[in-house]
C-alpha cells in the first residue's frame, strides 16, 4: 500500500491576494445590503453564508499529496489536478512563507506551516517524514 502524505498550502502572495480579495468581496456586499436596509435581512445572510462557505472551501480543497512517487497538487477552482512525478522535481528550495518548486519550466511557489514545508522538503528530497 502506497503511503500518502496531505499538505495544506495556500498560493504564492500575489496569487493569493486576488484569490482573498474576490472572496472578501462577498462579505462586502453583505455588509453594504446589510447597511443599505439597516437591519439584517435574508440577503444580508445569504452572502455571509456564501463568505463563509467560500472561505472554507479554499482552506481545505487546497492540498498537496505525495502518493508514492507523485506529487499531486490539488487547486480550488479547477477540475483537474496537477500530477508531478517527484523524480522530475528541479531546484526544490525553501523560502520564509513556503516553498518553491520547478516542474516542467514552471515555476511552482505555495505558502505552507513551517512545519508542514519542513516534512514535505523531506520527502521530496527522499528522507522519511
Amino acid at each position: 500500500m502506497k503511503r500518502v502524505e496531505r499538505f495544506y498550502y495556500q498560493p504564492d502572495f500575489l496569487s493569493g491576494l486576488v484569490s482573498w480579495s474576490w472572496t472578501l468581496m462577498t462579505l462586502v456586499v453583505g455588509v453594504i445590503f446589510w447597511l443599505e436596509v439597516t437591519h439584517f435581512n435574508w440577503i444580508t445572510a445569504v452572502f455571509f453564508v456564501a463568505f463563509l462557505l467560500i472561505m472554507a472551501i479554499q482552506i481545505v480543497t487546497r492540498t498537496i499529496e505525495v502518493v508514492g512517487e507523485d506529487l499531486i497538487l490539488n487547486r480550488t477552482i479547477h477540475r483537474t489536478w496537477i500530477v508531478m512525478d517527484i523524480n522530475e522535481i528541479e531546484n526544490v528550495s525553501k523560502y520564509r512563507w513556503g516553498i518553491k518548486l520547478f516542474y516542467n519550466g514552471i515555476e511552482y511557489r505555495f505558502m505552507m506551516t513551517p512545519k508542514s514545508r519542513n516534512q514535505l522538503l523531506d520527502l521530496l528530497a527522499g528522507g522519511e517524514a
